[in-house]
């Protein structure tokens, strides 16, 4: 767990790579974990901080497949689709996020997430406006 999250506080971070191989240790380490579904929301933040949309969505589908009402890979799911552009995948995966996460709006993302680099914290919010969130 202590790799996941670490990378996790890399991605916020910017620093991407390091947190996707982070992440990756630790699925390898604990490939049965039952927190696995958390460690591939990680993983696919920190595709989405490095701009590799179709990873951290195939990353985020995995994590909700795990458990359906992970919200964290919802979110990740919503913001690269809405950053890919694929306009259905993102209008689909934004009422799944508003199932599992009533409060959702731009305005808790910026004052809730704790993305560190202010590029980072507008990218991520451009795929929620791109998805349909305001």
């Amino acid at each position: 767990m202590a790799q996941a999250y670490y990378g996790l506080t890399l991605a916020y971070c910017g620093r991407w790579q390091e947190a996707t191989s982070s992440v990756q240790r630790a699925l390898r380490l604990s490939p049965r974990d039952p927190l696995a579904a958390i460690y591939y929301g990680i993983a696919s933040y920190a595709e989405f901080v490095g701009h590799n949309y179709d990873e951290a969505m195939r990353l985020a589908r995995e994590g909700i497949r795990q458990r359906g009402d992970f919200v964290g890979a919802h979110r990740v799911l919503t913001a690269a689709a809405g950053m890919a552009r694929q306009s259905g995948m993102a209008t689909a995966a934004l009422e799944e996020l508003r199932r599992v996460q009533p409060n959702i709006s731009l305005e808790w993302i910026a004052k809730e997430m704790p993305i560190r680099q202010d590029a980072e914290r507008k990218h991520y919010l451009e795929g929620f406006r791109r998805a349909g969130l305001d």
